[in-house]
C-alpha cells in the first residue's frame, strides 16, 4: 500500500506498537487494558486528524466511528486466533496491533481520497471561510516617523530575521511587522498564504516554484527575502503539495 504522507504512516506504526505493548503490560499485570487502549485509538485518530489539517467536525466524525470500529474489530480478532494460537495475552497483544495497524491504514487512505476530491475541498474551505473570522485585508506599518498601510494583496511573504518579523511586497520593499509568526499566520487566508516553515510565510501569488533539493522541497519566491530558509518543513510537505493543487 502506497502512503503519501510518511509522518501519518510512522504515527501508525508508533501507535501499533504502542497498542501491543500497553496490551501486554495490563494483562502481565492482571489489570484490565480497555480504557487504555481506547484512550490510545483515540489520541492516534485526533493526531492524525489534526496533523494532516482536517476541520474539527471531520476529527469528531473520525474518533466515534474508529473508536466504534476499533471495538468491534479488536473483540472479533482474538476469537479468530484463539484455535491457532490458544488463549494466551499473545492472541490480543497481536490482534489489538492488527487492529490499530488497519485503522489507522484506512484512516490515512481515506484522508487522501478526501483531499483529492475537488468537491469535498472546496466545501471544506467555503465552510472555513463562514465559521471563522474575515481574513486581514490591511497591515498597518511603521516607516522611520510614518505609518504605511499595505493592502494584503501587495504581499508576497512575511519572514522572520534576526529576532524581527517583517512583510515583504512584490515590489521587494520590506517593513517590519508588530506581530508574531503565529499571529500572523493565523489573520491570513490559508487559500493565499501558507507557512512552509517557522521562518516563512509566502503568498501563493509568490511562488515561481518549488525545487527539490538533497531530498526536501526548496520554495522559489520572488520576490526572495536575503538568507530566509525557504525549505518546507518535511512534516508540512503532503500538504503544501496539496495546497498548491488546490488553493
Amino acid at each position: 500500500m502506497a502512503y503519501s504522507n510518511k509522518t501519518s504512516f510512522w504515527l501508525v506504526i508508533i501507535f501499533t506498537a504502542l497498542h501491543a505493548l500497553t496490551c501486554i503490560a495490563c494483562r502481565s499485570l492482571g489489570a484490565e487494558d480497555t480504557q487504555a487502549l481506547t484512550l490510545l485509538t483515540l489520541a492516534m485518530v485526533f493526531i492524525l486528524c489534526t496533523q494532516t489539517g482536517f476541520k474539527i467536525y471531520f476529527t469528531l466524525v473520525a474518533l466515534v466511528m474508529f473508536n466504534v470500529l476499533a471495538y468491534l474489530i479488536g473483540n472479533a480478532l482474538p476469537t479468530l486466533l484463539t484455535p491457532f494460537m490458544g488463549e494466551t495475552m499473545w492472541v490480543n497483544a497481536i490482534s489489538t496491533a492488527i487492529t490499530t495497524f488497519v485503522l489507522g491504514s484506512v484512516l490515512i487512505v481515506a484522508m487522501k481520497l478526501l483531499r483529492e476530491n475537488s468537491f469535498f475541498t472546496n466545501a471544506l474551505s467555503r465552510q472555513g471561510t463562514v465559521n471563522n473570522k474575515l481574513f486581514r485585508q490591511r497591515w498597518v506599518v511603521r516607516l522611520g516617523d510614518r505609518i504605511v498601510p499595505v493592502q494584503t494583496e501587495q504581499i508576497a511573504c512575511f519572514y522572520s530575521k534576526d529576532k524581527c518579523n517583517y512583510l515583504m511586497t512584490a515590489d521587494g520593499e520590506s517593513y517590519i511587522v508588530d506581530a508574531t509568526m503565529d499571529k500572523i499566520a493565523e489573520e491570513l487566508d490559508p487559500e493565499r498564504f501558507f507557512r512552509i516553515n517557522r521562518s516563512c510565510i509566502p503568498a501563493l501569488s509568490a511562488i515561481e516554484s518549488a525545487v527539490v533539493s538533497s531530498g526536501r522541497y526548496r520554495v522559489v519566491i520572488s520576490p526572495q527575502p536575503a538568507d530566509v530558509s525557504t525549505l518546507v518543513t518535511r512534516s508540512r510537505e503532503d500538504e503544501f503539495l496539496s495546497w498548491l493543487e488546490t488553493a
